[in-house]
Formats: structure tokens, C-alpha cells, sequence
């Protein structure tokens, strides 16, 4: 059994390579990372810019348009009809490869060359222009990485959903508010990691539970008010003394709601009908190890929000039908053996170092290319001479590579540099999930976007704002309420922001008071009140005796609860004999 330890060359700490993970690299025929699982993770992030949205102009048509470029980017950007359509040829930016330079440098003008696509949809999207990485969307606002939705405003991830307003990764969910992880639910607020709720609010980990509030773990129940249980009427009445409509309130019972939840257990990780896996929020899954927020997936490691994909390893975003997966981000609809790619879709097979090519197979870093087959920097050739080349050209980027300002070495099996990543790292979900800041994104070769200079003037300190929702009226709408934050987080803060009418009608139909956080640091929050994409080793703290064993739990496995955390932690085994 081959095990090995290495030194990451970004971070200089160890990391351990398994025999599994040998056996994935030989399969592929790829050598193995000389980056650790956190490192490449932050990279294929750092590629993704998923709501920065600017307004320019389409370098092809000349329209104003909202794209996620900056004016002022040095790539040439075409908006979404002019990308698809059959004005331009990929193949015309096509050029011989150069043997006495290295492959990432020539790659790297390559892609600045050819134009990108300005915002990710796909489907039919309707009055939903302020969204990104999204399809099928209808009425919806400042919504991104989500499909299927009707009436969904402020968030990330919404599936299959309607009616909803600042969530964090919810599923097939009508009316819901400020939830995080939550599926199959109705009218629910302020919960998070619940299946199948109806009119609840702050809940956590709670299944096919409704009218319940404050609760935590509990299944099937209805009329609950922090895990105590009372008639339909005492509920009635005892929940109307919580006066969730005033903020001030509000405040005091999430505070209240967060004491409270300490004091019950939690499992070591969130799953769902899933075998021999490891990491959080897995379902459907099998042998799925270190990764987070999958679902349908067999044979997979170290993936973050991959859905129907089978033997894949460091995959972030996507899948649908795709196999033999590694080193890509933003890949998806039955593609096969594409490896160290991003932003490619619609059966890409056998692909290397590949952005914004489509319906293609047996491309050799390629840009922008649509139902091409053997080319090379996005020139054709025969079968055979690619073969030939593509074999010369790896064998080059060992005895040539790439060396970034930061002294790292680039060779064949790395994927791209930071260097050449198109988005400023806080632009991207790389500062969602790994927070930096400007010196020390900088210090590992990534570039910094400063705050562009606002147009426009608060007119209302968030302290100046109704506490109550039922005391505001209409004349809110014309107000520009000042952020809370002001600009002073780390957490893109656009320093101010408005309020739409079909949005006061939300806040007033679900008596929620209005916000005083900027859209963008709303979510930064969110992401707080969930675990980490990190995993710590540690041992089950059960120590009932009626769980099958004797005296304390022996049974370890790894969590995204840190050991400093005060939450009690257990196996999933003793976690459901005392839940279920």
C-alpha cells in the first residue's frame, strides 16, 4: 500500500497522499499535486467569480450589459448572445505552440485573446438579469449558482425553489427566509440543516417538524417551542409573546435560540441516505470522502457542491452525468477525462487545460472553443500529429515549467497558476470560504480589486430605521440605507443598498423587520453560521450507556467541528440512536 507525505509548495505544511489517491492518478494517467487539499481547493475557488457583477459594454455588440468583468478588465467580453453566437470562431485565435517558452506563459495570452463569456446561464431566464451561473430562472434578483427558481431574491444556491429571500443552499423550498441547507420546506425562517418543515422558524436539524419553534433535532413533531412540546392552542399563544417583526427583538431571541441550541447534540457530519463517506452535507452518496455539499456522487474525494458525478477527485461545482473527473472547476452535463479545466460544459471529453469549450473532445489547452475535436491552443490537427504533440507538450512543461513570482513551480498535473486567474481573489468564493487579506492574497500571487467609488449617497443610518416592520410604509422605497458595516469588513461591502417593493412585500407578508446589512455582507454572515470546508479528527463525546457500548463512545472520525467548539459532538451511530 503506497502512502506518501509531502511538503506543499503554497503553504509549506504536510499532507499525505493515500493509496486510493495513487491508484486515481495512475488511472488517469496524471502525476500527483505537489499543492495540499486546501491549497488547490482555495485555487479552483479563486477562478470562480460567482456575484461581483459589473455594468459595461459587450465588447461584440457594444450594449450595456451586466456581466462579471469590469470595464476596465483586460480580457475581451462577450455578452451572453454574442458568446453563442456564430459571429466570432474560436478556432480563428488559433497558433503553433512554442517549445522554447513555457506552456502557462503562452496559455496565459491565449487566454487573454480569445473573448470570455460575460455571465454563466444557461436555459431560459426571465426579469432575472442581476443573476449569475444560474438557468431556468423567473423574477428573480442577486441570485447566483442556482436553477429553477421562480420569485427568489438575495442568495446562493437555490434549487427548484419559489417565494424565497436570503438563503444559503436550499432545495425544492417555498417562502423560506434566511435558511441555510434546508430541503423540501415550507414558510420556514432562521433555520438551518432541516428537511421536509412547514411554518417554523429557528430550527436546526429538524425533520418533517411543523408550527415548532427554537428547536433542534427533533423528528415528526409539531407544536414545539424549544424541544418542548404543547397543545395547538398553548403554541398559539405562546408563540405570539415572540415578537419577531421588531428588531430589537429579534435580536434577543436569536441569542436566546443560540444558547439554547448548545445544549443538545450534534452529529460529527449532515447526510443523507449516504455510505462510507466523510466531510458535511452529503446525500445520496457512496465512497464520497472530504468533500462538502454533494449529492448523487460514488468515488469521489476532496469535491465541494458536485450533483451526479462517479470517480472524480478535486472537482468543485457541477457534475450532471460526469465521470473521471480531476482538478476542474465549473464543469458539467456528461463530460468525461477532463482534467485541470474550468468554466466547460455539454459532453467536453477527453480535455486538458481547457476554459469556455463546449460539445468537444481530445483538446489540448484550448480557449472558447464550441464542437471541435484534436486541437492544440485551439488549432487542428490530424489524430495522429495531436497525439504526437500533446505528448512533446507535457513532456516540455516538466523540463520547461512555469515558475510565478512566488517561486512556485508550475509542471504538467498543476492547475493554473494564481497569477493567471481572471478575477481579483475577493472577487471570487475563494474570499467567501478562505478569507484573506490584501497583503496575504497578494503574498501568494493572486491580485486584489480596491473598492470602486460609489455614486451614490446614503440617506438613512441603519440605526434611523424602523425597529418594527409594521411601522414602515412605502416612502422606505426611495431611502439609500447605509450599510451597517460601512465598508469597514472584509466582506465585499457595496456600503449601501435599497429596498424593492416586491421585497418590503416579503419582509411585511412574513412580519420581518427590514435589514440593515448590504445584500453581499448578509451572506458573508450566513456562511458564518456554518461549519468550515475543514475537517479535524476527533472522537465521539457520547457516553450514554444504552448505545451498544460500555462507558465512553470509542468510535473517531472527522468533523468539521473544530475541538475548541462547545458544541457535544457524536458518531452518526450514537448521534441516531439518540435522534432517530
Amino acid at each position: 500500500m503506497k502512502i506518501e507525505t509531502k511538503n506543499c509548495q503554497n503553504c509549506k505544511k504536510e499532507f499525505t497522499i493515500e493509496s486510493e489517491d495513487f491508484n486515481f492518478y495512475e488511472k488517469i494517467k496524471v502525476p500527483p499535486p505537489t499543492f495540499c487539499p486546501e491549497c488547490r481547493l482555495i485555487r479552483r475557488f479563486a477562478i470562480r467569480n460567482e456575484r461581483a457583477l459589473y455594468k459595461r459594454k459587450c465588447d461584440l455588440c457594444g450594449e450595456e450589459k451586466i456581466l462579471i468583468y469590469p470595464a476596465d478588465s483586460s480580457y475581451k467580453v462577450y455578452c451572453f448572445s454574442c458568446f453563442y453566437s456564430d459571429k466570432w470562431d474560436g478556432e480563428t485565435y488559433g497558433r503553433d505552440y512554442d517549445f522554447s517558452r513555457s506552456f502557462f506563459e503562452q496559455y496565459n495570452e491565449l487566454f487573454k485573446n480569445v473573448p470570455r463569456l460575460g455571465t454563466i446561464k444557461q436555459g431560459f431566464n426571465t426579469n432575472s438579469e442581476y443573476t449569475n451561473r444560474v438557468s431556468d430562472l423567473k423574477n428573480c434578483y442577486l441570485i447566483f449558482a442556482s436553477n429553477e427558481n421562480e420569485n427568489c431574491y438575495y442568495g446562493v444556491s437555490y434549487w427548484g425553489s419559489r417565494d424565497s429571500m436570503d438563503c444559503y443552499n436550499i432545495h425544492k423550498s417555498e417562502r423560506c427566509y434566511e435558511c441555510i441547507d434546508c430541503y423540501d420546506s415550507n414558510g420556514l425562517k432562521y433555520s438551518k440543516e432541516c428537511n421536509s418543515c412547514i411554518d417554523s422558524d429557528f430550527l436546526s436539524n429538524c425533520r418533517n417538524c411543523q408550527n415548532c419553534f427554537g428547536c433542534t433535532n427533533l423528528r415528526n413533531k409539531s407544536n414545539c417551542i424549544f424541544n418542548k412540546q404543547y397543545s395547538k392552542e398553548e403554541y398559539q399563544k405562546k408563540i405570539s409573546e415572540f415578537k419577531i417583526s421588531d428588531r430589537g427583538e429579534l435580536e434577543k431571541i436569536k441569542k436566546l435560540v443560540a444558547e439554547e441550541f448548545l445544549k443538545h447534540i450534534m452529529p460529527s457530519l449532515v447526510e443523507y441516505h449516504s455510505v462510507n463517506s466523510s466531510g458535511n452535507w452529503i446525500e445520496n452518496s457512496k465512497s464520497v470522502k472530504m468533500s462538502f455539499n454533494c449529492d448523487r456522487v460514488e468515488d469521489g474525494k476532496y469535491l465541494f457542491g458536485v450533483m451526479d458525478a462517479k470517480d472524480v477527485m478535486d472537482y468543485t461545482y457541477w457534475g450532471l452525468g460526469s465521470e473521471l473527473i480531476y482538478e476542474v472547476c465549473n464543469l458539467g452535463r456528461q463530460c468525461s477525462s477532463v482534467f485541470f479545466s474550468n468554466e466547460s460544459w455539454d459532453q467536453l471529453i477527453r480535455a486538458e487545460y481547457c476554459i469556455n469549450c463546449f460539445s468537444s473532445s481530445d483538446l489540448f489547452g484550448c480557449v472558447g472553443l464550441r464542437k471541435k475535436q484534436y486541437c492544440i491552443f485551439n488549432k487542428q490537427y490530424t489524430k495522429e500529429s495531436f497525439g504526437e504533440l500533446r505528448t512533446k507538450i507535457k513532456e516540455q512543461m516538466n523540463s520547461m515549467p512555469y515558475i510565478d513570482s512566488g517561486g512556485r513551480t508550475f509542471r504538467y498535473g498543476e492547475y493554473f497558476p494564481p497569477d493567471m486567474m481572471p478575477f481579483a481573489y475577493n472577487e471570487t468564493i475563494a474570499q467567501e470560504y478562505f478569507p484573506k487579506t490584501k497583503e496575504e492574497a497578494v503574498k501568494e500571487g493572486y491580485y486584489w480589486k480596491e473598492p470602486e467609488k460609489k455614486n451614490y449617497v446614503p440617506t438613512i443610518l441603519p440605526d434611523k430605521l424602523p425597529k418594527d416592520i409594521g411601522s414602515v410604509d412605502d416612502n422606505i422605497l426611495n431611502e439609500v440605507i447605509a450599510c451597517e458595516h460601512d465598508g469597514k469588513c472584509n466582506q465585499q461591502c457595496t456600503t449601501a443598498f435599497k429596498i424593492a417593493k416586491n421585497e418590503l412585500q416579503f419582509y411585511k407578508a412574513h412580519n420581518i423587520p427590514l435589514p440593515v446589512l448590504c445584500p453581499n455582507c448578509r451572506h458573508y454572515e450566513r456562511l458564518l453560521l456554518r461549519q468550515p470546508i475543514k475537517l479535524w479528527h476527533r472522537s465521539c463525546m457520547c457516553d450514554e450507556g444504552n448505545h451498544g457500548h460500555e462507558g465512553s463512545c470509542q468510535n473517531e472520525f472527522e468533523t468539521s467541528y473544530a475541538p475548541e467548539r462547545p458544541e457535544t459532538v457524536y458518531c452518526l451511530d450514537c448521534y441516531r440512536k439518540e435522534v432517530n
